[in-house]
């Protein structure tokens, strides 16, 4: 690990440490085998805490480790010191090599370390925004993708500190060296203190090697064990080392074993010996060259790479090189002939590929007619599909970048008969050799008295292979059998007595255990979702379906249906069940004020607009106050509300017939034709550097220009957005596409980033590749309405009706938040709209689960939706109509009719305009940005809107635009409607 940490001011970082995986083993490549300075970029994780003027100072660093027989165990405290006047979030993203896990973490409070517990992923991000809207003490740990993981800490204080504790767990094999990265790229460490306990290695005290840097430490016996100390104060960046121990080899052939006993179950973790036989590879005479140029694929160690293909090459005659290029999609297979070592030609290909575009797995497949395959990537899937196909020939994925999915990596590998090579641990000679031989396999675990065992790899390491298991319930011993298969086809069987009453006693088996097995269903995640959930959350790990949060208040804990450490578990009981008693049905309540708002919506919609609406033309409106947008238009009587909520006679006898045989009302058309009616978007017109320099450019310049730019705007959604969108006019369609895929890749599962994407697909007519986007957004918010209107409106474009309605209902029937307000009535009036259509198009939908009292389309002239990625934003929607009265927060009816949805202030939107009858003229829509209560500020907050003609006939007609807003004030006008003649109504 090593650890960076930046503070941004605007874009601009003025301090970082990092943290990172470093190589522990490997080759210097050769000179002429550098890949081009492209290649060269390391992504690397970071603590950002925006908005801050001045540096946050890495005050201190404590660390503890436990080196125990095969695995150590870390304490990592790390005191950060605010010097700004203002709180901030930091946000920490760190990645961490293969066998090392986060076992915990803990937040200080007041003193005190206060441990995270576990939680399912989507629930705890939820949380801590709603928490951090308090102004609370709130932190929480995520695994995003592969080894990589996020720690947000809300707040540091101002010119105060905050201290954070994180325990890892490694896996380290019986001769393998500990590598204690202590390294920092800028600034100063206030107090370094380091200590590294080896258990029972007392006697060997003497023979432990370590150094830091240049400096050689020694090792000092105390009691049983050894124990290395580094105390350092004022660290100048420069000084900083990666801390590398290596204990005496063990010469010891015995099996490495340990035992847990956990809530009456005992757990085992073995570094099984294994006889280690090798035989050669028929070389062969046709190659499989997988190789991923995706955007994160500039991290990874090129050099290593090849000189990894330099070596194997050299050991062949002549082959074949079927070379597959993956980025968001595959590009055509090309072939290169290499004889007796010389590449040139695939090597110079190689080297002038760009890296850029997101990564899409099943991309890399492998062609038809291989013999051998061989993986190059980083493992990181986020555009698509995210499962590596599967190979009918032995795999070879090879990994040389500091963040990796290594399981992911590996599983594909191992099930096609192939290996992992981690270029980052193995020297160059013994990863050719890997090539060039088959060697011994694990093909089956056995045992009498276990149960559930599982292994790190079907390959050893060290001539060692790492299983675990449970004993079977009661026993205290058993017999474990592992089969290993020779390459000359051989089965020999290894045994291992386990004996809970007399094995190593350890604190880590249980975990490990569970760890392997996540590992295992980890690789088809999608099918064992649930089980990884159950697993982790009993063992309190972070993984792809569970976080670690800590709170503040136990309220907090009750509030959320989040149990608490035991500290707190006495009072949070208490609470749960007063808050039991006074629950009622919450979803019921819900719907009845849906109704009563949707009858005030269909009243509006029928009797046009109230008398008391202000006269057009007033300069001061867009300066009242915002409070009257919270105010639904007033219903004259308790008779009108009735008459609202009952279509006209004419309309209910259409409605009454069954949608696919339902036996609920059915949506139906207006039977109403629109008026005639255009719309303009208006054009987006960056004025940044790099956007005058790409408009001024012949198209041909265009992607070029773009790589030369890019170095400098990795971070900037809006750079990707403008270049994606030159490219798209003028003809560019594949690599406009590449493009605008980069944003997958530049903060792993960021929510926020995915929705901008989804809708600049939808915007391109991408709907196919927009709705898996949508979908990991529903997985990672599924607790913001939002996340389903987006799902559901994308699988509208796509045609698949019930799909979109089944969403759409789900934003409909369910209790929100309040920042979300309207939401459910936007909608609904896009659910009816949909089962209206669907009906007028001859498809067959289900509406059975909608409440009959919503159940009623609602056509329009016009509508426009606005909604943006920023949370905790207030965008305004205005629209300015022919007499040039504004439709906007503060005039929500106007007196043509149009009606503006209520004002959002606090989430992502939507806000509409809707307008039954619109009169001949120009209608002008435009958005404000008003303000926002952010704890980390974007540069700026992009927009999507949607602009409709014709809503809920079968003439509607979309049209989407993406724009920006840089901050509070700033003012865009997105498009206009030109309708000619008299609507037809």
């Amino acid at each position: 690990m090593r650890f960076l940490l930046h503070v941004l001011h605007r874009r601009v970082p003025l301090y970082s440490a990092m943290l990172t995986t470093l190589a522990t083993a490997g080759v210097q490549a050769q000179t002429d085998l550098r890949p081009p300075a492209h290649a060269q970029r390391i992504v690397r994780p970071w603590l950002r805490v925006p908005d801050a003027k001045e540096p946050i100072q890495l005050q201190r660093v404590q660390v503890r480790t436990e080196w125990m027989g095969s695995s150590a165990e870390t304490r990592l405290e790390l005191t950060f010191y605010n010097p700004n006047a203002r709180a901030l979030e930091g946000e920490l993203q760190f990645p961490l090599r293969e066998g090392q896990a986060v076992t915990g973490f803990a937040l200080d409070l007041g003193g005190e370390w206060r441990d995270a517990v576990p939680v399912p992923k989507a629930k705890g991000r939820q949380v801590f925004e709603d928490v951090i809207r308090t102004r609370v003490d709130p932190a929480l740990l995520e695994a995003t993708a592969g080894q990589n993981y996020k720690l947000r800490v809300y707040p540091l204080p101002p010119h105060g500190t905050r201290s954070v504790r994180v325990n890892l767990s490694e896996a380290l094999g019986g001769h393998q060296r500990y590598d204690l990265p202590l390294q920092f790229d800028q600034g100063r460490v206030g107090q370094m203190d380091v200590k590294v306990r080896l258990t029972g290695m007392a006697p060997l005290a003497t023979q432990v090697q370590a150094q830091w840097g240049a400096q050689t430490l020694k090792a000092q016996a105390q009691g049983d064990d050894a124990v290395l100390s580094l105390v350092r104060s004022d660290v100048p960046a420069a000084e900083t080392h990666t801390l590398k121990v290596q204990p005496p080899a063990s010469r010891s052939e015995a099996p490495l074993l340990s035992t847990q006993t956990l809530e009456e179950r005992t757990y085992f973790l073995a570094d099984v010996p294994v006889p280690e036989r090798t035989a050669p590879r028929t070389p062969p005479r046709h190659i499989a060259l997988l190789w991923d140029a995706s955007g994160s694929g500039a991290g990874r160690d090129h050099g290593k790479e090849f000189a990894l293909l330099d070596g194997y090459f050299g050991t062949l005659d002549e082959v074949t090189v079927h070379l597959v290029v993956g980025r968001d999609r595959a590009e055509p297979v090309r072939q290169f002939t290499v004889r007796r070592g010389q590449w040139t030609a695939l090597r110079q290909h190689l080297s002038t590929l760009p890296y850029d575009g997101a990564s899409r797995l099943d991309s890399l497949a492998v062609p038809p007619g291989m013999e051998l395959a061989l993986l190059f990537s980083d493992g990181l899937g986020n555009y698509g599909g995210e499962t590596l196909p599967a190979s009918e020939v032995p795999l070879y994925s090879v990994q040389a970048a500091a963040s990796a999915d290594t399981v992911k990596l590996r599983g594909a590998a191992e099930r096609s008969g192939g290996m992992l090579i981690d270029l980052t641990r193995l020297p160059l000679t013994e990863a050719v050799q890997q090539l060039r031989t088959v060697r011994s396999r694990l093909v089956h675990l056995r045992a009498e008295g276990a149960e559930d065992l599982v292994s790190a790899s079907v390959h050893a390491q060290d001539g060692r292979v790492r299983v675990a298991g449970r004993l079977e319930a009661g026993a205290v011993e058993a017999t474990l059998r592992v089969d290993w298969l020779t390459p000359q086809g051989q089965t020999i069987t290894r045994e291992l007595k386990i004996d809970a009453r007399t094995g190593q006693a350890g604190e880590t088996a249980a975990r490990h255990w569970a760890r392997l097995r996540i590992a295992e269903w980890e690789t088809e995640r999608q099918r064992h979702r649930a089980a990884i959930q159950r697993l982790a959350t009993a063992f309190a790990l972070p993984t792809s379906e569970t976080s670690l949060i800590v709170l503040d208040d136990v309220a907090d804990y009750a509030r959320h249906d989040i149990v608490p450490p035991p500290s707190l578990r006495k009072a949070y009981e208490a609470l749960q069940a007063q808050r039991q008693r006074d629950a009622g049905d919450a979803r019921s309540r819900h719907l009845d004020q849906i109704a009563t708002r949707f009858a005030q919506e269909v009243n509006w919609w029928q009797n046009g607009i109230p008398k008391q609406t202000p006269p057009p033309g007033r300069a001061q409106d867009h300066l009242r106050r915002r409070e009257v947008a919270s105010a639904p238009a007033p219903l004259s009587s308790p008779a009108a509300l009735r008459m609202a909520a009952e279509p006209p006679r004419a309309e209910q006898a259409l409605e009454e017939k069954a949608i696919g045989g339902s036996s609920r009302s059915q949506v139906s058309g207006s039977g109403n034709t629109a008026a005639a009616a255009s719309i303009q978007l208006q054009k987006w017109v960056p004025d940044a550097p790099y956007a005058r320099r790409l408009r001024a450019a012949k198209p041909a310049d265009l992607y070029a220009i773009y790589l030369d730019e890019k170095p400098a705007y990795r971070q900037s959604t809006a750079f990707f957005l403008d270049v994606a969108d030159q490219l798209l006019s003028r003809g560019q369609t594949e690599l406009g596409l590449r493009v605008l895929s980069n944003l997958a890749e530049m903060d792993l599962q960021n929510r926020h980033i995915l929705r901008i994407l989804g809708y600049r697909l939808l915007q391109a007519g991408q709907v196919a590749q927009a709705i898996p986007l949508f979908e990991a957004v529903r997985d990672l918010s599924p607790d913001e309405p939002q996340s389903w209107r987006d799902l559901g409106l994308a699988q509208a474009q796509a045609g698949q009706p019930q799909a979109a309605i089944d969403a759409l209902w789900e934003v409909v029937s369910r209790p929100w938040n309040q920042r979300f307000p309207d939401i459910e009535l936007i909608a609904l009036g896009e659910l009816n709209a949909i089962a209206s259509r669907a009906k007028l198009a001859g498809q067959v939908v289900d509406i059975g689960a909608v409440d009959t009292r919503l159940l009623r389309n609602l056509p329009l002239d016009l509508r426009a939706v606005l909604s943006w990625d920023a949370d905790n934003t207030d965008i305004d929607l205005w629209v300015i109509d022919p007499s040039g009265e504004r439709t906007f927060f503060g005039n929500p009816l106007s007196r043509q009719g149009g009606r503006i949805s209520r004002d959002v202030v606090g989430g992502y939107g939507p806000e509409a305009f809707s307008l039954r009858r619109a009169q001949p003229g120009t209608y002008t829509v435009k958005a404000q940005f008003y303000g926002h209560t952010q704890q980390i500020v974007a540069p700026a907050t992009t927009l999507m809107l949607t602009l409709t003609t014709g809503f809920g006939t079968e003439q509607q007609q979309d049209q989407r635009v993406t724009l920006r807003l840089n901050g509070r004030g700033d003012e865009v006008t997105v498009g206009r409607f030109e309708i000619q003649g008299t609507p037809g109504r």
